[in-house]
């Protein structure tokens, strides 16, 4: 048994009473007294300082759980389809610019291919390495590894002799109907806006993606003077026209 004080009279009595002997107040009526509360008060705090313990807790949990997710969605993209140094990964929507693409509308030979691999067996493999190591061959690296959304994709142009043959990307419409592969999807754009002339000396696709590291993006497909009529140019030209329409169907997919 402990004493309580009336809130009414201020007179101590038993705390099994239901009211005061003196002033008849209801135990049940009166409000804990300034002496009482602390306890409450501590344990009030107690309270509290478990709870906010407990949210930290959870959210520390929630946001593991969600760098588990973002790891395991960047881990899973792959590419789907490839349309020259183009990859897409058309489930998640994702895309980069990262291969090699033949420079100049040459490819390695079957001479050239055993000559190399004659290089690579007489010097053990150096030949390779080096070539790797320059970016020999007939081929050049470019872009990165890095993943961008559809909605990265800004603006994509064709340049031959650092003149604008044809561009495409946000707010314009889809050139043409082709998809992957096509050789039509841009073909009437890029061949009546061309001058005739009877060589080039470049012709390059540039694309502008949405990252501040590496915005914009140069596809070199001539580097030097080619005829309008030979193979080479013909083999460049088809496959700028397959990665323009890859640009226009990642534009279009949004």
């Amino acid at each position: 048994m402990s004493l309580i004080k009336c809130t009414e009279c201020g007179k101590e009595f038993s705390d099994k009473a239901t009211a005061c002997p003196n002033c008849g107040c209801p135990t049940s009526e009166m409000v804990p007294s300034a002496e009482a509360a602390p306890e409450e008060y501590i344990n009030s705090d107690t309270d509290i300082q478990i709870k906010e313990s407990a949210v930290n807790k959870v959210w520390g949990t929630v946001q593991n759980s969600m760098q588990t997710i973002a790891e395991n969605n960047k881990n899973s993209i792959k590419s789907t389809r490839q349309v020259g140094p183009v990859q897409i990964d058309e489930p998640h929507k994702m895309f980069r610019i990262n291969g090699a693409v033949p420079v100049n509308g040459k490819k390695d030979g079957i001479g050239k291919s055993m000559f190399k691999g004659m290089m690579a067996v007489g010097t053990m493999g150096m030949s390779v390495a080096a070539e790797k190591l320059v970016g020999g061959g007939n081929k050049q690296k470019v872009g990165n590894k890095e993943w961008l959304e559809f909605n990265d994709l800004i603006n994509y142009d064709l340049l031959e002799d650092d003149s604008l043959v044809t561009s495409g990307g946000v707010g314009q419409a889809l050139i043409g109907g082709a998809i992957f592969g096509g050789f039509g999807a841009v073909a009437g754009g890029i061949t009546g806006k061309r001058t005739q002339k009877k060589k080039v000396e470049s012709l390059y696709i540039k694309a502008t993606v949405n990252n501040f590291g590496s915005p914009c993006i140069m596809i070199p497909l001539i580097t030097k003077s080619t005829k309008i009529n030979s193979k080479e140019y013909q083999t460049a030209f088809n496959l700028a026209h397959q990665i323009l329409s890859a640009f226009d169907v990642i534009t279009h997919n949004k």
